[in-house]
């Protein structure tokens, strides 16, 4: 028959009919939470829901008339994020520097914030006006040009520079430090073309109007960020 293992309670000198048992831990665990970002601005215009995420503690800007989805993510751990003029960031889709993955022999990963190839640090990702990102996208790029869309879980690497107007289609891929022309389509398995579309300037115009309509559809919480430095 084998002994419990558990210890005896120890004798308490001062008292030895009243053992002493161990006190327990009063150290806890306190969660993790992410780094507020070291400066927010945001146009008044602008449109973000209570359930989207601004992250990190590089600087965030958000321009005018731009709008943040619920669970939209911007995300500044890395470098800053600048979002332009009636931008649309769709649900579960993030812009900002993601964190890379440890090499193949297990070692920690260069800088997080050095681009491709380069051995200057990317300060920023910026989407310029009229930027539509679609529902699961993810963006690294250090530019989106304006009235760019990047389609359905769609990914555009880290270091990537987008012209105006160019279409990622879904599920396709824009390589790490990859430049793409104005008017760049991208679609099938990563086939490339340029199409230049003369209606570009009217579809800035329709996502504008678009972003009006969303007032009713997205109620805003502008107050949760606007007082947080």
């Amino acid at each position: 028959m084998t002994s419990s293992s558990a210890s005896p309670p120890t004798t308490n000198p001062t008292n030895p009919t009243h053992p002493t048992h161990p006190t327990p831990s009063t150290h806890h665990h306190h969660p993790h939470h992410p780094a507020k970002p070291s400066s927010i601005h945001i146009a008044s215009s602008a449109i973000i829901s209570e359930t989207a995420s601004l992250s990190g503690p590089h600087a965030i800007t958000i321009g005018p008339h731009a709008v943040l989805h619920p669970r939209a993510k911007l995300i500044a751990q890395h470098a800053a994020v600048t979002i332009g003029e009636a931008c649309t960031i769709s649900e579960r889709s993030s812009v900002g520097l993601l964190p890379r993955p440890p090499a193949d022999d297990g070692t920690a990963p260069a800088d997080e914030g050095q681009e491709p190839g380069r051995q200057q640090q990317q300060r920023e990702v910026r989407l310029e006006a009229g930027v539509q990102v679609e529902v699961g996208a993810q963006v690294e790029a250090r530019v989106v040009g304006e009235g760019s869309v990047i389609g359905v879980n769609a990914r555009v690497g880290r270091g990537a520079v987008l012209g105006k107007h160019c279409k990622i289609g879904p599920l396709c891929e824009v390589r790490a430090g990859e430049v793409l022309p104005h008017y760049t389509i991208v679609y099938g398995t990563g086939q490339r073309r340029v199409e230049r579309a003369e209606i570009a300037d009217l579809e800035i115009e329709a996502r504008r109007k678009h972003v009006e309509a969303l007032r009713v559809l997205v109620p805003s919480n502008l107050v949760k960020w606007q007082g947080k430095r």
